[in-house]
């Protein structure tokens, strides 16, 4: 079969740039012949609200794809289009995860309609975090030509059903670069915490800090925040003079390297995600995949993937008291090696895989 993937990749930084990378690799070990269209320029500067759009790890996740598409410049999606169509593809898949793609993916997607491959949507959130008014309707118009859909969470699936009522989708649970995986031993039976990733509001670092203030009247505990700060550090920082967290936090406000990740999720003895809202998130996936137990919100696709006191613990959003509780029955009762044990011992495959979807979408 001939794929063409659409979205962001290498030099492109991400997940979803990971996400392509590691998808191609899937597809073209199945057997596949796979073009990758990417952007030569994802959104203009004065909308990146970090430090530079490219990747400058050591470890290169490369898909080999062409830089054709500029998200403000519809000559370049002709462009695109004309390469797609040159390498006349069964199956297209594109990437999806904001609407200020809409017009991009709206009428690449109404032009790949007058050929005959089949036109699959992969789905990383169907709404932003971030709501506005105009966001249904952009979502709408983007997703509308599609024959097929792929979320990675049941709560995305509902919501692309309330969209486009009637359309074919599936559900599969988010892959992470093999890369990123460590086949360590850690009992994770010490007391250091990861929250890692871009932090943006919805993330709740901010709960999490307060939290750790908490938590630590009971218990010794030590917090690493790795990740690229879309919010002002300084905000976090101040949060962590006044709760008295300055010897206890390392924070690191940088775009953590390809080749550091794996290293830094074996530092840990837990994965906390405090986040406000969710659909999915790869973060979790690398950490159940390197056997690191998570404490997370039960929101959105984080209460899919993680299950109460088997490979982590779930707490309301937004509840400072209710995370150092569980920060403090984590550590007190020494859940963490038990909970690393039924990961390690967990099958990793539960269903098919997105390649193996969009074989089957192809047919």
């Amino acid at each position: 079969m001939r794929i063409t993937i659409v979205g962001p990749a290498y030099p492109l930084r991400g997940g979803i740039a990971h996400h392509v990378y590691s998808l191609r690799r899937a597809l073209v070990e199945r057997g596949h012949s796979v073009q990758v269209v990417s952007f030569n320029r994802l959104y203009p500067r004065f909308l990146f609200p970090g430090k530079t759009p490219v990747d400058s790890s050591r470890l290169k996740l490369d898909a080999g794809a062409l830089p054709l598409l500029d998200s403000a410049s519809p000559v370049t999606w002709l462009r695109a289009f004309k390469a797609i169509k040159a390498f006349a593809p069964d199956v297209v898949v594109v990437e999806w995860w904001h609407p200020f793609f809409a017009p991009l993916v709206g009428i690449l997607g109404r032009l790949l309609k007058k050929t005959p491959a089949r036109l699959v949507v992969e789905c990383h959130n169907i709404f932003p975090h971030e709501r506005t008014p105009v966001d249904r309707p952009l979502a709408a118009f983007a997703l509308g030509p599609a024959d097929r859909f792929i979320t990675h969470s049941d709560g995305d699936r509902k919501d692309l059903l309330a969209l486009l009522p009637g359309r074919k989708v599936e559900v599969a649970a988010l892959p992470s670069p093999s890369e990123f995986h460590k086949p360590g031993t850690r009992s994770r039976g010490g007391r250091t915490l990861l929250f890692f990733g871009i932090v943006r509001k919805y993330k709740g670092l901010d709960v999490l800090l307060a939290a750790t203030a908490k938590a630590r009247a009971r218990v010794d505990c030590w917090l690493i925040v790795a990740g690229e700060f879309y919010d002002p550090v300084e905000r976090y920082r101040a949060l962590i003079d006044d709760y008295g967290l300055g010897e206890h936090v390392a924070l690191e406000d940088l775009y953590v390297p390809n080749e550091e990740v794996a290293e830094l999720f074996e530092r840990a003895d837990a994965l906390v995600l405090p986040y406000l809202s969710a659909t999915q998130s790869g973060v979790a996936q690398i950490a159940l995949a390197n056997s690191l137990p998570i404490i997370a919100s039960r929101v959105g696709g984080l209460a899919e993937v993680v299950a109460d006191r088997v490979n982590g613990l779930l707490i309301p959003p937004g509840d400072p008291d209710a995370l150092a509780g569980a920060i403090v029955d984590y550590f007190e009762n020494g859940l963490g090696p038990a909970f690393a044990a039924n990961l390690r011992a967990a099958p990793k495959e539960s269903g098919p895989g997105v390649a193996e979807l969009i074989e089957r979408m192809g047919r």
